[in-house]
C-alpha cells in the first residue's frame, strides 16, 4: 500500500487558567515555554506542541479550547510562539457556548482552532455556523493581519490616564446603603460633610447607590468626635490589621483612608469593567466630584465630553470586542489592553467641539428616561429609538474623524484600526531609535 498513513491524535487537555493550575501543571508550562509562562492557560502547551509536531509535514491539527486563549493578554503571550512563516490558522470557529447531550453541561464558551502548514488553500472562519472565506485568520480569530496587541501603560493616542476605581478594603465599615446613610445623617447631622456617593459598575448599570465615609486627614479628629464614626474607624483598623497581606496591615494605621484611592476633585467618566456582550455599547457615565467611583469600574478624571464620545463609539466597541479579554462572552474592559491601545487621530479644537455636541444629544436622550436604569437604556430590546439615533449620529461623527468615506461593516472598521495601530506603533519605534541620547551635564 503506497497511500500515506493517517494518524489521529485525540485527547482532552485540561483548560486551566493560570490561577487554577497545580504545581505539576505549572512545571509543565515552565518546561515547555521557559519564560513568560505564568499567565498562560494550560491548553497553550497543546497548541504549541501540536504546531511543532505538524511543522514541515503533511499534517493538520485542531483543538476545541476555551476562548480565553484568543482574547486579551493571552493572545500575544501564546500565539507569537505558534504562528510563524510555516504555521498558520487554516480554519476557526469564533466563540460559542459548548453544549452536548450529557447531563450537567459544562456551560463553557469555546472556540475551535485548526492549524496547518502554510498553504494556498482557502481559509474558513465560522461565525454562528456560517462559513466565510478569509484572506488571513489572525490570533484573535478575525479576518485581519497578524498583529499582536500588547498591553500599554500609556495611551497610544495620548488620552488622559485611566485608573482603577477606588477600593476601601474596610470590612464594610466605611460603606452605607441608602437607608443606612439617611438614618445616620439624621442621628448625626454633623457627619454629612464626611460623605460622598459611592458608585460601582453594578450600581451604575442597575440603579441604586451607596455612600462612603471620605475623611481627609486634616478632618480626622473632628470626625472621630462622632462616636459611631470613631467605632467604625476602629473596626476598619481591626479588619486590616488581621490581614495576611503586608500592604493591608500597613493601611491599618490610617483607617480613614481607602486601601486604594485614585479619586480627584474633578468631573469623571465611569467605565464598567464587565458588561454584557448583548449590548451594542458599554454604558458609560459622567460624575462630578461628589461621587467616588468604586473599583468594579475604571475611572478617568479631568474628564472631557469629547473623550466620552470617543469611548462611546462603535469604533471603540469594535476594538474592545476584538482585543479585550472576556469573562465567558461578556466584555472585560481594561486600561492596558482596551483603552491605552485604542488608535485614534489627534483632534483639533473644532473637532472636539463637534463631538461634544453629539455627546450632549446622547445625554439629552438619556435624560428623557430618569426612572430607567442604564441596563434598560442599553438593552437592544428596550433601547429608546431617540437614544439609538443619537448614538448612530455620534458614531458617524467619530468615523468621519478617521476618514470621510463611511465604513460598511465592523470587519472593515477593525481592519482599519489594526492598520492604524500598526502604523502608530511603527512610528513610535522609529522615533525611539532616532531620538538622540541626552548627555549628562557635567557638574
Amino acid at each position: 500500500d503506497t497511500e500515506p498513513a493517517e494518524v489521529y491524535v485525540i485527547g482532552n487537555p485540561p483548560y486551566l487558567g493560570s490561577r487554577n493550575q497545580d504545581a505539576e501543571q505549572k512545571s509543565d508550562l515552565e518546561l515547555v515555554f521557559k519564560k513568560d509562562y505564568k499567565s498562560l492557560d494550560y491548553v497553550s502547551i497543546w497548541f504549541y506542541k501540536g504546531a511543532k509536531y505538524i511543522e514541515g509535514i503533511n499534517a493538520q491539527l485542531a483543538f476545541v479550547s476555551t476562548n480565553s486563549v484568543c482574547q486579551g493578554l493571552l493572545v500575544a503571550l501564546t500565539w507569537q510562539r505558534i504562528l510563524n512563516d510555516k504555521i498558520e490558522i487554516g480554519f476557526a470557529y469564533q466563540s460559542f457556548k459548548w453544549t452536548n447531550n450529557a447531563r450537567g453541561n459544562a456551560g463553557v464558551t469555546v472556540i475551535i482552532v485548526g492549524l496547518r502548514n502554510k498553504s494556498a488553500k482557502p481559509k474558513l472562519l465560522f461565525t454562528e455556523s456560517v462559513a466565510n472565506e478569509a484572506k488571513n485568520i489572525n490570533a484573535y480569530l478575525l479576518d485581519a493581519p497578524d498583529i499582536y496587541i500588547e498591553g500599554r501603560t500609556k495611551s497610544i493616542s495620548n488620552f488622559p490616564t485611566m485608573l482603577f476605581g477606588n477600593m476601601p478594603n474596610d470590612g464594610g465599615n466605611l460603606l452605607f446603603d441608602e437607608k443606612e446613610y439617611k438614618a445616620f445623617i439624621v442621628e448625626f447631622p454633623k457627619s454629612l460633610k464626611f460623605f460622598k456617593k459611592y458608585v460601582g459598575a453594578h450600581d451604575f448599570l442597575n440603579g441604586g447607590g451607596r455612600y462612603v465615609l471620605n475623611i481627609e486627614n486634616e478632618d480626622l479628629e473632628e470626625a472621630k468626635e462622632i462616636v459611631e464614626i470613631d467605632n467604625r474607624l476602629n473596626n476598619v483598623y481591626q479588619h486590616r490589621i488581621k490581614s495576611s497581606e503586608k500592604s493591608t496591615r500597613e493601611k491599618a494605621k490610617h483607617p480613614n483612608q481607602f486601601y486604594f484611592f485614585s479619586h480627584k476633585e474633578t468631573d469623571s467618566i465611569i467605565v464598567p469593567r464587565h458588561s454584557s456582550e448583548t449590548r451594542d455599547y458599554i454604558p458609560l457615565g459622567f460624575f462630578n466630584s461628589d461621587t467616588i467611583i468604586a473599583d468594579s469600574a475604571m475611572a478617568i478624571y479631568d474628564a472631557q465630553p469629547w473623550l466620552f464620545g470617543v469611548l462611546h463609539s462603535k469604533m471603540h466597541m469594535v476594538w474592545v470586542d476584538a482585543v479585550g479579554g472576556k469573562l465567558e462572552t461578556r466584555y472585560r474592559y481594561s486600561a492596558k489592553l482596551c483603552y491605552n491601545t485604542f488608535p485614534f487621530p489627534e483632534l483639533n479644537a473644532k473637532q472636539k467641539e463637534t463631538i461634544t455636541q453629539y455627546v450632549f444629544s446622547v445625554l439629552d436622550e438619556r435624560a428623557k428616561f430618569p426612572e430607567k436604569t442604564m441596563a434598560w437604556l442599553y438593552n437592544p430590546e428596550t433601547m429608546p429609538k431617540g437614544l439609538k439615533q443619537a448614538h448612530h449620529e455620534l458614531d458617524l461623527a467619530i468615523e468621519r474623524i478617521y476618514r470621510l468615506a463611511p465604513f460598511t461593516s465592523d470587519e472593515e472598521r477593525l481592519a482599519f484600526l489594526f492598520k492604524m495601530y500598526e502604523e502608530m506603533t511603527n512610528r513610535e519605534s522609529l522615533f525611539a531609535k532616532e531620538k538622540p541620547l541626552r548627555k549628562k551635564k557635567k557638574r
